[in-house]
């Protein structure tokens, strides 16, 4: 057993630069696989309900089981990677998806496709935090939001890909054997992002460490992560409500002809805004700033939902797709940036900060759901605009990430195993 007296630091050299690209494409490919196994088996609902002998009730809650996995495991995925280092973490996150994906295109009933979807979530909340933190140590301090900015356009890609490519997959191949092909392609992902990754020079910690009661109270007692976590809590839970509901808001509420544009674009919006804002704020240094700016306009489109007319009804979905993930983008990079979280805890933080954000994805769409029977929609959309706005403000409370240097990294708190 080695200790380590001196704070773990990331040196780049030219072979390095060259690895880090490399890095982030093949985890970016791992972030579209994660998503298009979340998000293809919606197209299939329509087969699954009719083979099962199930409502649309039971159906949905195939949506729950997936997000209910993804949900609880962001944290301990976090102490998984402390203890077997990222590389070994992601792929085993990929592997845990993509054979559950694949096993629920031969599940035998309902009960059974259910569990399966939970596991299924299992796997991508273990690549999704620790996915962020293995880009985070190769670009931190240089290009990081740009960085993540790439990895969450991506995870709107693989949402896309799932949702509408693989309808046309699974018109063709039948649910069952589409979802055998989607789970064994994210396996031979994972595989891949074995082959290629590696941490960066001189920070052994990230290849495996103990987990010790220090290191668990430096991480989750943090209070810069959870005024972050917090800040965030409103937007998260608001995009995703407005983003479910939008297309039946539009079609049953207002009784537009077409509101496909709308909901496809507050997905495809987080292209341009993750890897935008993500430019920017690397430009300007003022993490803080961008993640406030984005809740801010993010809120302003929540508003202008229910007073868009249909010519433009676009517009609002637009503008929230695009500040959600711009701020999303940059709020990744918190725990990567700060000097208060060890590169080997920076899974933990992440998961610790999206923990809390999950609480706003399900209390918020809960909520909205509780006002338009007694308000009606627009005060259910004014509702997620002030929510929104309400816990930006949090994030004032919060300093702006500090990069580490050697006088400012917290002793380490952990042994290097072996």
């Amino acid at each position: 057993m080695s200790s380590f007296s001196d704070p773990p630091t990331i040196t780049h050299t030219p072979t390095s630069d060259t690895r880090r690209w490399a890095v982030l494409v093949v985890v970016s490919l791992g972030f579209v696989m994660m998503t298009v196994n979340w998000f293809n088996i919606a197209p299939a609902f329509g087969q699954i309900g009719a083979e099962f002998h199930v409502e649309i009730p039971q159906v949905a809650l195939l949506i729950s089981a997936f997000v209910a996995g993804y949900g609880v495991f962001h944290i301990p995925a976090g102490f998984l990677a402390t203890r077997l280092g990222l590389r070994a973490t992601l792929v085993a996150g990929m592997a845990v998806e993509g054979i559950a994906a694949a096993l629920s295109g031969l599940a035998d009933d309902h009960t059974q496709l259910m569990i399966l979807r939970t596991v299924c979530g299992v796997g991508a909340s273990i690549y999704a935090g620790i996915g962020i933190a293995a880009v985070s140590v190769w670009f931190s301090g240089r290009m990081h939001a740009f960085a993540l900015g790439i990895g969450s356009a991506t995870f709107a890609l693989g949402a896309a890909l799932g949702l509408y490519t693989w309808a046309d997959v699974i018109a063709m191949l039948g649910w069952r054997q589409a979802l055998v092909v989607s789970g064994a392609l994210c396996v031979v992902v994972g595989l891949v992002v074995g082959v290629v990754y590696r941490v960066p020079p001189g920070t052994d910690t990230l290849t495996g460490v103990r987990v010790t009661r220090e290191a668990v109270r430096q991480t989750l007692g943090n209070r810069l992560l959870w005024v972050y976590g917090l800040a965030f809590l409103g937007g998260y839970g608001a995009y995703f409500t407005a983003a479910q509901l939008i297309r039946g808001y539009g079609t049953d509420e207002r009784h537009f002809a077409s509101v496909g544009a709308a909901s496809l674009l507050i997905g495809l919006a987080g292209i341009p805004g993750s890897v935008i804002a993500g430019w920017v704020s690397d430009r300007v240094g003022r993490r803080r700033l961008l993640i406030l700016v984005m809740l801010a306009l993010e809120a302003v489109g929540l508003l202008l939902i229910p007073v868009a007319g249909e010519g433009w009804f676009w517009v609002p979905a637009f503008v929230v797709g695009f500040a959600f993930n711009g701020c999303f983008a940059v709020w990744q990079t918190v725990p990567g940036e700060d000097w208060s979280v060890n590169p080997e805890n920076i899974g933990t933080a992440i998961g610790l900060m999206l923990t809390i954000t999950a609480v706003g994805g399900f209390v918020i769409p809960w909520l909205f759901g509780l006002i338009v029977p007694v308000g009606g929609y627009t005060t259910a959309w004014l509702f997620l605009g002030v929510a929104c706005l309400v816990f930006a403000l949090i994030g004032l409370a919060g300093r702006e990430p500090d990069p580490r240097t050697p006088d400012t990294v917290p002793a380490p708190s952990l042994r290097v195993s072996g």
